[in-house]
């Protein structure tokens, strides 16, 4: 077996009929977004949801925080379903959660509501190891870092989408029709992967046990200190990332007065800026050689830009979003590279079992995130103070990566 800190041996050419690197980049940056737009969904309408349910729009975070309890359950299990079934099944099967969780989340039931997230988790969980172990097949070395960048740029423009599309519906049609209209993208998606799946199942194993050695990735995660390392910049990024893709609509309609549409589209733009800020920062680690330099400034402005969101309310709209948009940036510019960087280490045939085992520690920060800024916010009383304490953990990350830099060039 290949040693984990050594690069993936197989190139494009190695690999019986693989799919195109274009259309793999197009469909696995599509799945992407319709998930992360179904998971952050209730967050983009969260005023206008909480006053029809009687709950306080903050609570929003313990929603997403179920949705990534379950996807961070889910890593755990993800290579094996990828073995078995195949990439393409794996993505599937995704997106058949949110053709359930959707219409759920619209359904004005509390407890049908934290069902879909489990639901929706599930499924999202699945991404990032089905995706990685297509990309990887068809991605020159030499590219890794920008594509699996591009990819992971559907993050950020899946909150694009949801930041634009679900407070409009809401306000133009009540907020639950946007929501089971949703379900639409997920189910076309099923239908283009079906296409697909003959190039991209091609080597699944279909007599592999889901369970068998389940704990693969973790364990390989856990005792490769690069693997290692990488895991807990996840934890420790995601919990802001996810905290300003939760919280930022409720911030400014709450706190500075903003509409619920136009803080939506401020959402729009600094998620925009986000998927920007992929390709940017995994074009820079590609020409460095240098992933954990770029992890580590990507992470320092991130947090220095959250310790400046309270300063900068009494500037005006435009410095808040203009700075708001910077952190968008930086803060969702770390995905990319830290997934190229984990299937660069992974032994050949397990990319997808050890993505899954640094997808635990990063799924964990998004658990702990949004819900700890919940509570945390609820007893400061103040949006801007909770994220200058994030913003803190985010810089704290930063010097962890660039002591890891170091290492790696000794």
């Amino acid at each position: 077996m290949a040693r984990a800190d050594a690069p993936h041996p197989s190139t494009p050419a190695d690999i019986p009929g693989p799919p195109r690197l274009l259309t793999a980049l197009l469909v696995t940056m599509a799945v992407q977004m319709v998930s992360t737009g179904g998971a952050l969904a209730l967050s983009t309408i969260a005023p206008i949801a909480g006053a029809a349910l009687g709950v306080a729009p903050s609570l929003v975070g313990f929603q997403v925080s179920l949705v990534y309890l379950a996807a961070a359950i889910t890593s755990v299990m993800a290579g094996g379903i990828v073995r078995r079934f195949g990439p393409a099944r794996a993505s599937q099967i995704s997106m058949a959660t949110f053709v359930i969780a959707l219409p759920a989340f619209g359904s004005g039931s509390l407890p049908l509501m934290a069902a879909a997230a489990l639901i929706a988790g599930f499924g999202y969980g699945l991404n990032n190891p089905a995706a990685s172990q297509i990309l990887i097949r068809v991605t020159p070395e030499r590219r890794r870092n920008t594509v699996f960048s591009l990819k992971q740029a559907g993050v950020p423009l899946g909150g694009v989408t949801a930041g634009l599309a679900f407070p409009a519906m809401a306000v133009a049609m009540g907020w639950q029709a946007g929501l089971w209209i949703a379900a639409l993208a997920p189910l076309v998606l099923i239908l283009v992967l079906q296409r697909l799946r003959p190039a991209w199942d091609a080597d699944r194993e279909p007599g592999a046990r889901i369970g068998q050695d389940w704990m693969q990735g973790p364990r390989l995660t856990l005792r490769e200190a690069p693997l290692r390392a990488l895991g807990l910049l996840g934890l420790l990024y995601s919990m802001l990332q996810l905290s300003l893709s939760t919280f930022t609509v409720v911030m400014l309609v709450t706190e500075h007065g903003w509409s619920p549409v136009a803080a939506g589209s401020a959402l729009a733009l600094i998620q925009a800026s986000g998927a920007l800020g992929r390709v940017i920062w995994g074009f820079l680690a590609d020409r460095l050689g240098a992933g954990f330099l770029v992890l580590a400034i990507v992470g320092a402005v991130s947090g220095a830009g959250a310790l400046a969101i309270g300063p900068a309310a009494s500037a005006g709209p435009g410095v808040q979003l203009a700075l708001l948009c910077l952190i968008g940036n930086t803060t969702n510019g770390w995905n990319g590279v830290m997934l190229a960087e984990t299937a660069r280490r992974a032994p050949a045939g397990l990319v997808g079992a050890v993505t899954g085992g640094v997808l635990i520690l990063t799924f964990g920060g998004v658990v702990i995130g949004p819900a700890g800024f919940s509570a945390i916010q609820g007893l400061a009383g103040s949006y801007a103070t909770t994220f200058a304490l994030f913003g803190l953990i985010s810089i704290a990350g930063a010097a962890f990566a660039f002591r890891e830099h170091l290492h790696n060039r000794r």
